[in-house]
């Protein structure tokens, strides 16, 4: 544990527990200390102290300057799932969006080492970006046979896996999982009707998707107001998705799907330019680059990062921004064993972490951070438990990707 650093612990001995320590002998000009030669030539004998002695530099301040360093580490890091050994039983996995990861770790982690100064049952947990999943961990879920497979609480994003009609027959619809949100909803979500109506999922938070105008590039075109202004002609080659060649965002593509058919995803991808990861729209958007898109489809989180405020416009659609859900699932048999843990991401802690990075939560003692007047629209718990989301996304990629295709040639 980084408190048992010591003045008299040999500086190859610490940079072997603790690899990021290497940052902080950089900050205090200590580079040649943590060079390969240097730790196999002096690793037999120089100490931390001597070190720092021979030096000039105060070791009570390094010293503490390196504590505060691993311990914001240790806060950030929560570990993923390659570091959790197949004989272990995961009790949590968390699959963040973009945005939240890193925040949502650091508390989930500092959490834990609350919780295990008590006499709580050990709980092992892994926190991953969803990003990095979706071709990965999704499809091992796609194979799942038994209960005892899966961790005991999943927290997941967007329409993945976990929505799919071969899962949800599987565990969802037997009743295996509950959902422990809090009866009171948050206001903003007063007309979505996002809370589980057969109380199985929980959801935690979303991720609005809204429209980003780059006004040099728009031109004199209007502005779109609603959703289906962007299947107008007008837009044709200038509206960047997230997605690339291979796999457009669903969260985008379901709700033109739904409401307007087969003949929306080819008219909307006539209209599509490229897609790109929202980290890339950020760069681009409002950056005078004359290969740039009129408009970008991304989440508000990232519509806020963008440099140059002044040269785009965040676009609110009448309908609202469109729903990508931040749900979890429970165990209900690991329900009452789990409630601190349940509690606390469904609690006011998390949810004003979650508002603060511009992910709205449906915890009603949380100010959300939208626009007046701002809507959010979501798909449908009708519409998820009628249709199969593999099925639907197959047909959406049928007839979509090979219209993108052609037309990037």
């Amino acid at each position: 544990m980084a408190d048992m650093i010591h003045p008299e612990m040999r500086i190859a001995d610490l940079i072997e527990a603790y690899p990021e320590s290497r940052a902080v002998f950089a900050a205090y000009g200590l580079e040649e200390l943590i060079g390969e030669d240097a730790l196999r030539l002096l690793a037999p004998f120089l100490t931390i102290g001597t070190a720092l002695r021979t030096r000039g530099i105060p070791i009570d301040k390094f010293l503490s300057h390196l504590q505060q360093h691993l311990q914001d580490k240790a806060l950030k890091e929560a570990p993923g799932l390659h570091e959790i050994s197949d004989h272990d039983h995961l009790s949590l996995l968390g699959l963040l969006p973009c945005g939240l990861k890193v925040p949502f770790a650091k508390a989930v982690t500092q959490f834990f080492q609350d919780y295990r100064t008590t006499s709580n049952p050990p709980i092992t947990y892994a926190v991953e970006g969803n990003v990095n999943q979706e071709l990965s961990y999704y499809k091992f879920v796609d194979q799942v046979e038994h209960l005892d497979e899966l961790p005991d609480v999943i927290v997941s994003s967007d329409f993945n896996a976990f929505f799919y009609r071969r899962f949800r027959e599987r565990f969802i619809d037997r009743g295996y999982f509950t959902d422990v949100f809090p009866s009171r909803l948050n206001a903003a979500f007063d007309d979505t009707g996002i809370l589980d109506p057969l109380g199985q999922f929980t959801m935690l938070t979303v991720n609005p998707l809204i429209i980003v105008a780059d006004l040099e590039r728009t031109g004199d075109r209007p502005l779109p107001k609603r959703w289906s202004d962007l299947l107008d002609p007008m837009w044709r080659r200038s509206i960047t998705l997230r997605g690339d060649q291979q796999f457009f965002c669903h969260a985008v593509l379901l709700p033109f799907f739904k409401e307007y058919g087969a003949d929306a995803m080819t008219a909307l991808a006539h209209n599509v330019l490229r897609g790109q990861h929202p980290a890339q729209m950020v760069k681009e958007a409002g950056a005078d680059r004359p290969d740039g898109a009129a408009l970008y489809v991304m989440p508000d989180f990232f519509a806020h990062k963008i440099a140059r405020p002044e040269r785009i416009r965040i676009i609110w659609p009448e309908e609202g921004g469109l729903i990508s859900p931040v749900t979890m699932l429970v165990k209900k048999e690991r329900a009452a064993q789990l409630k601190s843990v349940t509690d606390f991401l469904t609690g006011n802690r998390l949810a004003e972490i979650f508002a603060g990075a511009w992910f709205p939560t449906p915890h009603a003692e949380v100010t959300n951070h939208l626009p007046p007047g701002a809507r959010l629209k979501w798909l449908g718990w009708d519409y998820l438990r009628q249709n199969d989301l593999a099925e639907q996304n197959a047909a959406i990629d049928e007839v979509f990707l090979p219209v993108v295709r052609k037309e990037a040639t």
